[in-house]
């Protein structure tokens, strides 16, 4: 038996039928219309330079799945933080999470943005 079968026996003997389970819950799904997340996405890269535009316009293009749009989002993150900053990037990223919907848990609801501020508190 070869390493890759050996692998595969121990990952199936680890997590039994997740690969069912998975298929099921994305069958319960609500359908995501995908391109209007891409247009989205390709709509919070504007303001990026010409480079960074082309870059996420065709890894958007590329990406099939709810679930590569939805990891795309650290990479739109990066080309506009470079560009605007990190307050315009994180801003314009968490404006993408309601178009995820149900399709990726967590994503409806966001998150807040932390700030750094001292409130109250003091060094000794």
């Amino acid at each position: 038996m070869d390493m890759t079968q050996r692998v595969q026996r121990w990952l199936a003997s680890t997590w039994g039928s997740r690969g069912q389970d998975t298929q099921a819950q994305e069958a319960l799904a609500p359908p995501v219309d995908l391109e209007a997340i891409r247009q989205a996405m390709r709509l919070a890269t504007g303001p990026c330079s010409h480079e960074h535009r082309a870059r996420a316009a065709g890894q958007i293009a590329r990406a099939s799945t709810v679930i590569e749009l939805w990891l795309l989002r650290s990479t739109l993150y990066q080309y506009l933080a470079q560009d605007l900053g990190q307050a315009a990037a994180a801003s314009r990223v968490d404006g993408l999470l309601p178009l995820f919907g149900p399709a990726v848990p967590g994503a409806a609801s966001g998150r807040g943005n932390a700030d750094n501020a001292a409130h109250g508190q003091r060094l000794h």
